[in-house]
């Protein structure tokens, strides 16, 4: 490969991608530089001298109860790689999509959105940390579409609801890698073995002289991992609904959340026993404590369609009539009801963030930002809804000391992942104190991740 075609691919799509990021990352600054880190990776490759790096940072965020899960952040010349490698195999991870499945959308490719890509789930906030966050937001949007459009209709009343246990870390990549080198063309044989290099060997601080056989990254760049995840479910996506279209019922998948459409429940056992079955033979387990069977009016009120649907067109959260609607019947919701919602509600929220807040009377206004700089919100949120809140917080007739509460949160929260949401923040506000301090904290937490693995 000449290196005009190497570098075609590292144009400002690329390089946008590290800018106002939240994970540490060294980047080059000008466009020479950048030319120059590109063909210093090109010939390392040439000259077979590539290898993966140890990632150079990891951001832990909590999923709940305490529990983390690990991002590694990458050094630029492995992004260069991985980046790279996708764009060469897009073709075939990207295409033979099974209809209503959501996840293998290309690195440059942006949905049609028919919801406010406000709505989000916990799948979208892991594609903050990616080449393009809104793309996420989107292809939820046209899942959700797709899936109350054929709910609505009556004719599916229950909807079987599962998901995988750790999917991502049981992905096996010697069977990723067989199915890639059939479909792909010939002559991109040495790009697979590239991308399987590098897969294999960039996690050997924990796997050793190992190389890694199953898992592939949850990266700070998730775009390329989400596409080989993807890929590694087509297969199984063609034979669910070919299984589901036999018994009248419809599959539908985002990530590796899956919803069956169906006209009654007597199938049921038969699809389980069948799909998991088939997982099976890909190392993949159905997560057993997270199977739902829903009635459709039930899920409706699980995700608060008839909220959400007040903002239907684009443009009606700005509307004062439409947005105090949306707002009274938040705020009727006991605070029982809203942690029994989806996501205890915080969706709501999202979806109201960025809508017309202002045209509220006072004190509608002031319980909106109570829940805003709420711990619970401000833990899940990134650096654009932080920004958001503070600007609503200085508009309350009463406002809380918003930096003031980041700097407690900070102190006493342990993973970063906040932290550098919170750091963004406060460097666009050119908050020296808070920068100071959430950098020193980052410092801390790092120390003592680091003493904990060598002790």
């Amino acid at each position: 490969m000449k290196f005009e075609d190497f570098n075609k691919w590292f144009n400002r799509d690329f390089w946008r991608a590290f800018k106002d990021r939240t994970f540490p990352i060294s980047v080059p600054d000008t466009p020479a530089a950048r030319e120059a880190m590109v063909r210093k990776v090109y010939d390392s490759i040439i000259s077979a001298r590539y290898a993966p790096s140890i990632p150079e940072a990891e951001i832990v965020m909590n999923k709940g109860y305490g529990v983390t899960r690990t991002i590694p952040v990458f050094c630029i010349e492995d992004y260069i790689v991985f980046y790279f490698c996708i764009k060469e195999l897009e073709d075939t991870l990207c295409g033979n999509r099974t209809p209503n499945t959501f996840g293998g959308w290309t690195l440059g490719g942006k949905l049609r959105s028919q919801e406010s890509i406000e709505i989000e789930s916990e799948a979208t906030e892991y594609g903050r940390y990616s080449f393009n966050p809104d793309a996420w937001r989107q292809a939820f949007g046209e899942f959700n579409s797709l899936l109350f459009a054929q709910i609505e209709t009556g004719a599916y009343p229950f909807i079987l609801q599962f998901d995988l246990s750790n999917f991502y870390d049981s992905v096996r990549l010697e069977i990723l890698q067989r199915w890639i080198r059939e479909e792909a063309s010939p002559e991109k044989g040495w790009v697979n073995t590239l991308l399987f290099y590098f897969l294999n060997q960039w996690n050997r601080r924990n796997t050793g002289l190992h190389p890694q056989a199953v898992g592939i990254p949850q990266d700070a760049l998730a775009d390329c991992s989400r596409i080989i995840a993807n890929y590694y479910l087509q297969k199984y996506d063609k034979f669910a609904a070919a299984l589901c279209a036999k018994v009248d019922a419809v599959y539908f998948r985002y990530a590796d959340d899956q919803m069956i459409l169906l006209r009654s429940t007597e199938s049921i056992e038969s699809l389980m026993l069948l799909l998991t079955r088939k997982l099976d033979r890909y190392g993949l387990r159905v997560n057993q404590k997270k199977v739902d069977l829903w009635e459709a009016p039930e899920l409706q009120a699980h995700r608060c369609r008839s909220l959400q649907s007040i903002f239907q067109k684009t443009g009606d959260n700005q509307n004062p009539e439409l947005v105090r609607q949306f707002v009274d019947a938040y705020i009727l919701i006991p605070d029982t009801e809203l942690n029994d919602t989806w996501n205890s509600g915080l969706p709501l929220l999202n979806r109201l963030l960025w809508a017309n807040l202002e045209s509220l009377p006072p004190d509608i206004f002031s319980t909106l930002i109570v829940r805003y700089t709420n711990e619970v919100y401000l833990l899940r949120a990134d650096h654009q809804k932080l920004q958001r809140v503070y600007d609503l917080n200085a508009k309350a007739t009463a406002p809380i000391d918003l930096k003031k509460k980041l700097y407690a949160l900070t102190s006493e929260k342990v993973h970063n992942g906040f932290h550098f949401e919170v750091l963004l923040f406060a460097r666009k506000l050119n908050d020296t104190a808070l920068v100071l301090h959430t950098e020193g904290r980052i410092q801390e937490i790092e120390k003592q991740m680091m003493d904990n693995e060598l002790s």
